[in-house]
């Protein structure tokens, strides 16, 4: 395994005086556009004060995630509405829920026919038990947010006859694409306070990787509030010499490599580090040696939850992290598992999570088409 100094090369600065003729690093040109209030009368400190109350408006903290498991997949981002320090009490939700009465032994259930409230509990019971694999881990409720929607008006009917109106509901316009590609000097303008004053946190290596292949240097250069979510893959505490772990370890010491290269200007970098199901292993300690490429970053923190070991935080440190240039908490899963006791309950749930979770576990509004 070549060690992480060979994977990583000087980050470079960009400047204004480095910007190569015709980047968006260099000032260029705009039409004055005097016809326009909005940049005639209002000074520019006035219009930048607009643009952060924008951004502010649709999501301080953007959520970005693949839109689906597909390698091909496009991003897509949604605002936070989580508070990421928050306790996750996902297990002990699920906890209380299997604890409670079983609806379905009620007197008015026979025959295998369920009642309303016993279809509402089983359908509570299979929530939490998804809530607790899921991805987006302690932001399950910003992965099920529904989305916002806008009505439409469209026409049916024949081409050729009589066309009747109908109001249709779609998906609404990003705010941030709206104002970035209302004109090219609103896009100068506002693009650099969108970076300043955006936090982009990431759901899974997949979608940070993309990410830092698909978007430009320049906008990149431009970022300095990154997370990330991440539920540690098997291969991270597998015997280190074999062949997947190997292939995923090499998968990763790119990614930060690659990550401390193009966002050079990184101030914020937090991680919130989760197994895939709790009381799973902690990552080998060389999971943890590229994230040592960030130790200029002033403020960088790691949150280990629910790992199997160490089990508790007085356990003591582990040397590796006491040695780590990012400050570093543990938080320990409940004691047992709350589906140990509970097999009696599985009647009519799902009996495994699905193999794949799907990118986003959406619920969804009624609406047609997409803008």
């Amino acid at each position: 395994m070549p060690e992480i100094e060979e994977y990583h090369k000087p980050a470079s600065r960009l400047t204004d005086d480095d910007a190569e003729p015709g980047s968006s690093s260099e000032a260029m040109p705009t039409h004055p556009q005097p016809q326009s209030g909005f940049f005639s009368a209002l000074p520019l400190e006035i219009r930048q004060n607009i643009y952060r109350h924008l951004w502010i408006a649709a999501g301080s903290t953007q959520h970005v995630y693949k839109a689906s498991p597909s390698p091909l997949a496009p991003l897509s981002h949604c605002a936070c509405i989580s508070d990421p320090d928050a306790e996750d009490v996902r297990e002990i939700k699920l906890t209380n829920v299997l604890e409670a009465p079983p609806a379905e032994q009620a007197p008015e259930c026979r025959d295998g026919v369920f009642t309303a409230e016993a279809m509402a509990q089983r359908d509570e019971i299979n929530d939490w038990r998804l809530r607790n694999a899921s991805l987006w881990c302690n932001h399950w409720a910003c992965e099920e947010e529904p989305p916002v929607l806008r009505p439409v008006d469209d026409s049916i009917g024949d081409s050729g006859g009589d066309k009747k109106k109908r109001r249709t509901m779609v998906k609404e316009f990003s705010p941030f694409l709206a104002i970035l590609l209302a004109c090219k000097r609103m896009h100068q303008e506002a693009v650099d306070s969108m970076y300043d004053d955006t936090a982009f946190t990431f759901i899974g290596i997949d979608a940070l990787s993309r990410f830092l292949e698909t978007t430009n240097a320049e906008s990149l250069v431009r970022i300095n509030t990154l997370h990330l979510i991440w539920a540690a893959s098997i291969e991270s505490y597998m015997d280190p010499e074999d062949e997947e772990a190997i292939t995923a370890k090499m998968q990763w010491f790119e990614l930060w490599s690659k990550a401390a290269d193009k966002l050079p200007r990184l101030k914020e970098l937090r991680i919130w580090m989760y197994p895939q199901y709790a009381r799973y292993p902690m990552p080998h300690e060389e999971w943890f040696k590229p994230l040592h490429l960030f130790r200029n970053v002033p403020t960088y923190e790691i949150s280990l939850r629910w790992f199997q070991d160490p089990a508790t935080p007085d356990t003591g440190p582990l040397d590796f992290l006491e040695e780590a240039p990012f400050k570093y908490e543990r938080t320990p899963p409940l004691g047992e598992n709350p589906l140990h006791f509970h097999w009696r309950r599985m009647m009519g749930l799902f009996l495994d999570e699905p193999r794949s979770m799907p990118t986003r576990r959406q619920k969804k509004k009624r609406y047609l088409g997409r803008s």
